[in-house]
């Protein structure tokens, strides 16, 4: 295939609907991908719970052994309380004991070697009392052993990873066959309906997709409600036997339940201890004894209770005493609520993704067309790079500073930070120099190239040292992608003042970045870093592909179209509404613009991933929270063009960036708030950067050296995004609370913005003039 056909004819046509078609297969994989995810981690984490409350039926007898004061290797009882454990529940491989030091006391079934060391522990929530690790073939969820003094072993019960799948791919079976129908139906609408829907592609492809992607969603989301309900009804049965075998010990000793004092604190500590646990009940002849609730607004579901009679009696008619335990009302909704953003956030990004592959592919205009139908399919032409120099810095951005922390504590993820900006920063020197003598081209190929190939190598090493050389390659990558697309586009552009047309560079730039959040967190937190890693790089295979066959020449431009040159005349040309004088821009740049950029890189790349991950929040809610933040700093865009210029926009976004670190520093707890600070300070810094990237220069005075700060913007902020990360590491280190840092980082950007607007403020007797 030629590439005059690539660019113009039916080559071009059949490339269209082989992305179309690409997009829309792997969105609603995606969906049906991202609900086993969520089946997969939720069931999971409510049979660690169900196994810990099995498991409590033989750490009772257990510990109640050891504090008598005889040692752990003398207990007798163990095989008969496993036996019978295992008997009641078929998916319980193993029960074993071990002391302190992992030496294998008590096996069952009888094993004679200790098992091996897991290879990943799984991060507990705050309430759990429980270690939770596993390997590639099963889980141990492992209860600690104490006598008076310590802990003196554990107790460890294994369940294979086999359970859990086909517990999931049960209720998940009938979702593969509706997603292949899903896949016919717009396989076949995109390709047998092309004269429809090419009339207005948006709305009919629109349409088609959103169909499917809200069908598959609602099926997910019922066979998630299928298999969260099964499991908390396994798990309420569970936490009930499991206290019903406690208060029966007593009755086995001879007492009665008025012999038994503090039970109304055993019942608090028990549903305090257990979560979604709504109420919690002694009963006898029908007369309520102890009753405790997590409050009005977590009464019981009777869905998800049970009722068991114990062996304890009541009074001096030895009334028998029953045993009521019920789940949370709302429990398997809460459930469902936090699998439902995960899908919104893969519909925004889906969508990006299909109206990219529906702008870029446009046909190119022919040699001698007319100037300004090349520059606006140029500019069209260019989105896609944008698009995917922001998905491929996305795309580890929620991950991987909690991994490089994990690998080097202390300053690990700062060292990752400083190589990738600062490599961005290198790299924007010679893009300048080979864009001004034409070999742009060339210059991306090998660029794109290195950055692939570094990407692909991350997927394979675990070496902090050998990421920090990666990383940086992968920043000198993709700094001269971003570097080359603007050099490109004002190439391609006539001369005169940067046009609007920049900020759709910014705009794809963005929705690549808001895109790459979500789509790495996602696979992040349900395949690992390597697969996200190997994306990449097949996404750097696509813009090194791109930019070799479908970038259009420069010299199809027909120059002689463009702008006439102003012919000289004593009066200066006059400026342009809302252009700033070359001291202006630089104040604007040291003052605002400065510490954006490090917010940015200190705050969004350092803090925010480490504080929430210490939190215990998964990884890609964390990619969930971090793209709120690409989201509002897309919001500016939609401002009308009088206001490209505003002083105001520059006022109004540092008082929002204040704001909401401040927010952050006062209430961050509170998730949302958190969330509409976020989003807050995502709109404020895309307020900031709008005029600072597309600001329009006056003339300098006659006689003056020409000195533009437009080239230097660039440079400047991958700098200030290099040095934010080893500031905030100087004043805070991971676990410790990064509160303070916040709220001092937003008093430092509030006093510098006043600064700002105190010195370029209106003086007597002259005229400052406002967008």
């Amino acid at each position: 295939m030629s590439v005059h056909s690539l660019r113009h004819g039916r080559g071009l046509r059949r490339a269209r609907l082989g992305a179309l078609l690409l997009v829309l297969a792997a969105s609603l994989g995606g969906v049906v991908a991202l609900g086993l995810g969520e089946a997969w981690r939720g069931d999971a984490r409510l049979q660690f719970e169900r196994l810990a409350a099995q498991g409590a039926i033989i750490q009772g007898p257990v510990e109640m052994f050891l504090r008598v004061g005889v040692a752990l290797e003398q207990f007798t009882g163990f095989t008969q309380l496993a036996r019978a454990l295992r008997e009641s529940d078929p998916t319980l491989e193993a029960v074993r004991v071990l002391d302190d030091q992992g030496r294998l006391l008590f096996s069952e079934p009888p094993g004679s070697e200790a098992p091996p060391p897991a290879a990943r522990r799984v991060p507990p929530l705050p309430h759990e009392r429980f270690a939770v690790t596993e390997d590639a073939h099963a889980f141990h969820v492992s209860l600690p052993l104490s006598d008076r003094f310590g802990e003196v072993g554990r107790l460890e019960l294994v369940m294979p990873r086999e359970a859990v799948s086909q517990r999931v791919l049960q209720r998940f079976q009938p979702l593969f066959t509706l997603l292949g129908g899903c896949l016919l139906f717009l396989g076949a609408f995109v390709a047998g309906a092309q004269r429809l829907w090419m009339r207005r592609p948006r709305r009919w492809l629109g349409a088609a997709f959103s169909l499917g992607f809200v069908g598959l969603t609602l099926a997910s989301l019922l066979a998630l409600a299928d298999l969260y309900s099964d499991g908390l009804h396994q798990r309420t049965s569970s936490l009930a036997h499991s206290l019903a075998r406690r208060l029966n010990e007593a009755a086995r000793l001879g007492l009665t339940l008025s012999h038994l004092r503090g039970l109304d604190t055993l019942l608090e500590e028990y549903q305090r201890t257990n979560a979604d646990l709504g109420s919690l009940a002694l009963i006898a002849d029908e007369r309520v004894l102890i009753q405790v609730d997590a409050g009005a607004g977590r009464t019981g579901d009777g869905r998800f209770e049970y009722t068991i009679d114990l062996e304890l009696t009541e009074g001096p008619w030895n009334l028998p005493v029953r045993l009521e335990v019920g789940a949370a009302k709302g429990a398997l909704q809460a459930r469902l609520w936090r699998a439902a953003p995960g899908f919104l956030f893969l519909f925004a990004a889906s969508g990006l993704l299909g109206l990219l592959v529906l702008g870029a592919l446009v046909p190119l205009p022919r040699r001698g067309s007319g100037s300004r139908a090349f520059e606006q399919r140029t500019a069209g032409r260019l989105q896609p790079l944008a698009f995917l120099g922001g998905l491929l810095e996305g795309l580890p951005f929620s991950f991987l500073p909690v991994a490089a922390e994990a690998f080097s504590p202390g300053g690990g993820a700062a060292l990752l930070a400083v190589a990738f900006q600062g490599a961005c920063a290198l790299a924007l020197v010679p893009s300048e120099r080979y864009a001004r003598r034409g070999h742009l081209g060339r210059w991306l190929t090998v660029a794109l190239g290195v950055s692939t190939a570094a990407f692909a190598l991350m997927a394979f090493t675990s070496d902090l040292r050998a990421w920090l050389v990666l990383r940086g390659l992968c920043g000198f990558g993709l700094g001269a992608l971003a570097a080359g697309t603007r050099a490109y586009l004002l190439a391609a552009l006539p001369p005169g003042p940067p046009p609007r047309r920049l900020a759709r560079l910014t705009l794809a730039r963005g929705g690549g970045l808001l895109a790459g959040t979500v789509l790495g967190a996602l696979a992040a937190a349900h395949l690992g870093p390597s697969p996200v890693f190997l994306f990449a790089a097949l996404c750097g295979l696509g813009a090194l592909a791109y930019s070799r066959r479908w970038l259009p020449p420069l010299e199809a431009r027909d120059r002689s179209a463009g702008p006439r040159t102003f012919r000289a005349s004593l009066a200066p040309p006059p400026p342009p509404p809302g252009a700033w004088s070359p001291r202006e821009h630089r104040l604007a740049l040291l003052c605002i613009g400065l510490p954006s950029w490090l917010s940015r890189g200190g705050v969004l790349g350092l803090v925010l991933p480490l504080w929430l991950v210490g939190e215990g929040q998964d990884t890609d809610r964390v990619g969930q929270l971090l793209a709120l933040v690409a989201l509002g700093a897309l919001l500016p865009h939609a401002l009308p063009a009088r206001l490209d210029g505003s002083r105001r926009l520059l006022q109004a976004g540092v008082l929002g960036t204040g704001v909401s670190l401040l927010a952050l520093a006062k209430l961050g707890a509170m998730e949302p708030v958190r969330a509409l600070a976020l989003c807050l300070l995502g709109v404020s810094l895309g307020l900031i950067h709008g005029p600072l990237d597309h600001h329009l220069e006056s003339p300098p005075p006659e006689g003056a050296r020409k000195r533009s700060w437009a080239s230097v913007a660039q440079l400047l902020g991958a700098l200030g995004q290099c040095v934010g990360p080893l500031l905030v590491s100087t004043f805070w280190r991971p676990p410790e609370d990064p509160l303070p840092v916040l709220g001092g980082w937003s008093v430092g950007v509030l006093l510098l913005g006043a600064l700002h607007s105190w010195m370029t403020r209106a003086r007597p007797g002259r005229e400052v003039r406002h967008a």
